[in-house]
């Protein structure tokens, strides 16, 4: 597929997604309040709900072949879905929450603080069990992020904060660590590769990578915090340390690309620049 119709089908995408969030609460919120017994129920409902969305519209990426991606992604062995967890990720483009989303039902997030007042998806997300972010300085969602864990919510957290660069991570935080020790759930870290650079942070949706671009999956140890002898601060270490080394090995991999990529005028020397000048 030429890259002109990929960055036109990628608008088009955007569009659907930013315009068609508003109509689901019109849509559909109604008869899932009707038909749930109490609020707690309605907000598992609707949670599920758009997440089945989500992987409709990761499913319309693919179909317009923008991505590809695994159309099902199963937790680790032992990890039981029913249960709260702690999904931990690197976070290299501005859809792998859609992704991972998309993958797990029950799954939520921490989102922006300030999309409570947006228009496109506040009203949406109030409906959920996901969780708005700080929206000013000094605020923290350490304890709700505990607390939503103890109420039996699985929750997806980027230890970066932010996404990715395109050739390092950033330093780990230790909330979803400690989160997760103070709540007694599973850390569950998942590992999501991208075949080429695709919608960093600063980089517009015209920017497409000449191929496209293909997510992997891959899972490390799951990491019980009951039977942990590390402490949170040893835990988080080693993970970023576990993440860095795999990040490193998927640098190397996109080496292969770059003479194609150069060709193409948008080579990954150029997302490199663009994603550090964002900065």
């Amino acid at each position: 597929m030429p890259r002109w119709l990929r960055i036109i089908l990628t608008g088009f995408c955007f569009f659907l997604f930013f315009c068609g969030s508003p109509l689901i609460p019109i849509l559909f919120f109604p008869y899932l309040r009707l038909t749930s017994k109490n609020q707690a129920v309605f907000r598992e409902r609707t949670t599920c709900f758009i997440n089945r969305a989500l992987y409709g519209f990761t499913r319309i990426l693919a179909l317009f072949g923008l991505i590809r991606a695994p159309a099902k992604v199963s937790l680790p062995a032992g990890v039981d879905p029913s249960r709260p967890f702690v999904l931990i990720s690197n976070h290299p483009t501005l859809i792998d929450v859609v992704l991972t989303l998309g993958w797990f039902e029950r799954l939520t997030c921490v989102v922006k603080g300030h999309w409570k007042r947006s228009w496109a998806l506040g009203t949406l997300l109030h409906a959920t069990n996901h969780l708005f972010g700080p929206s000013g300085e000094g605020e923290s969602t350490h304890r709700a992020i505990v607390e939503h864990l103890r109420r039996g919510h699985p929750i997806l957290i980027y230890p970066e904060g932010t996404r990715s660069l395109a050739d390092r991570l950033h330093r780990f935080r230790r909330g979803a660590v400690e989160a997760a020790f103070e709540a007694g759930v599973p850390i569950v870290p998942m590992y999501l590769e991208v075949s080429e650079p695709l919608l960093m942070k600063g980089v517009p949706f015209w920017k497409v990578p000449v191929s496209t671009p293909e997510f992997r999956v891959e899972f490390f140890e799951v990491i019980d915090p009951r039977k942990e002898h590390r402490t949170p601060k040893e835990v988080n270490a080693y993970l970023q340390s576990r993440y860095r080394s795999r990040f490193a090995k998927t640098i190397e991999d996109r080496g292969h690309n770059q003479q194609k990529l150069k060709g193409g005028g948008c080579s990954v020397q150029n997302w490199l620049v663009e994603s550090k000048a964002s900065q």
